[in-house]
């Protein structure tokens, strides 16, 4: 059976997590607002741009030299197009997930006070 105190911790853990990935969401909006006021066009970030280098450009191509001879395996196109997705994506996600998480925590930590407090 957890303590109180560890379900407290976990569920002040959980909210801190969740706080910061919805203000990282709130970022990347605004990030992507500012792009639409300059350039004119919303553009969707793909999650690729966190792991690649920290320039955005939208004409850019990168292909090998022997593009035609390889043959793309199944891995290959699911991990492409899991990078093509948008950033926010993913963030929103674990936001709900982290929400969903805390809700569960503090149910938790309601039953276990109400069977302490009998």
């Amino acid at each position: 059976m957890p303590s109180v105190r560890l379900v407290r911790f976990a569920k002040l853990t959980a909210l801190i997590a969740d706080v910061s990935t919805i203000f990282c969401a709130f970022l990347i909006v605004g990030w992507q607002i500012t792009i639409f006021f300059r350039d004119g066009s919303w553009p969707a970030l793909p999650l690729s741009l966190v792991f690649g280098k920290h320039e955005y450009n939208p004409s850019e191509v990168y292909s090998t030299a022997s593009i035609n001879k390889l043959v793309a395996s199944q891995s290959i196109i699911f991990t492409d197009a899991l990078l093509d997705l948008p950033i926010i994506m993913p963030l929103l996600l674990a936001a709900a997930f982290l929400t969903a998480f805390c809700l569960w925590l503090a149910s938790v930590e309601r039953e276990l006070t109400k069977t302490q407090i009998r």
